[in-house]
């Protein structure tokens, strides 16, 4: 089948591979998690066997050293070491408004292992799920964060199951002024809850000490 349009033919595949483009330029953006510093739950790897060379070492900056290759025994993949309560994360550079999150995963054998695992952002010590992995990422998969989703950690959990990542890229954009502002506006009216709850606390304080004092010397005087 042909599209006719006004500057010409264009063949379905045409229409097809400039739709791809168009959503492979919708992530040419900056990978914000690129070589920055991560930790994670526990390493598993770099085991010498007799007469061998170290096997591969799951560290944790393999998920963010740019390469993407999804084989374990290439050295591109982190691992834990445990069945239960794992966990990786990265620390950007500053807050931002994290829009999507790509996980590659491993994809020699094990890949099922991902299924179940939680996309979390971080600000201040407080995280805020972006998305969950339903199903097996079969090389990579981009998950979509909620509009307005900010922070300066992106942790993946995973209760259930070994964690290996094999790269993760992470992309959003600096907040708006606007953003900022009311953030500045909400930090100031909490400061100034705070404040006032203190105070509260110091004017009964000062009460009771009074109290004591007058009832001291009540006691002194009756004496």
């Amino acid at each position: 089948a042909v599209v006719s349009t006004q500057s010409g033919h264009y063949g379905r595949a045409t229409i097809v591979l400039l739709a791809l483009i168009g959503i492979q330029l919708a992530y040419c953006q900056k990978n914000l998690a690129l070589r920055r510093p991560t930790s994670q739950s526990s390493t598993y790897g770099g085991y010498i066997r007799r007469g061998q060379c170290p096997g591969p070492k799951g560290e944790s900056d393999k998920a963010v050293d740019g390469f993407t290759n999804g084989d374990w025994g290439d050295n591109s993949c982190t691992h834990t070491k445990y069945a239960k309560d794992n966990w990786w994360q990265v620390t950007l550079e500053k807050v931002y408004t994290i829009e999507a999150v790509k996980i590659f995963n491993r994809i020699d054998c094990a890949g099922s292992r991902i299924i179940g695992a939680k996309i979390m952002v971080g600000k201040d010590g407080a995280f805020e799920e972006c998305a969950t992995v339903e199903e097996l990422i079969k090389v990579s998969e981009t998950f979509q964060c909620a509009p307005g989703l900010e922070g300066d950690v992106v942790k993946i959990v995973q209760d259930e199951a070994v964690l290996t990542l094999c790269e993760v890229q992470i992309f959003g954009s600096e907040p708006s002024a606007d953003e900022e502002e009311e953030e500045e506006e909400e930090d100031k009216k909490e400061k100034k809850k705070k404040d006032k709850k203190e105070k509260k606390k110091e004017k009964r304080k000062e009460k009771k000490r009074k109290d004591k004092k007058d009832k001291k010397k009540k006691k002194d005087d009756a004496e």
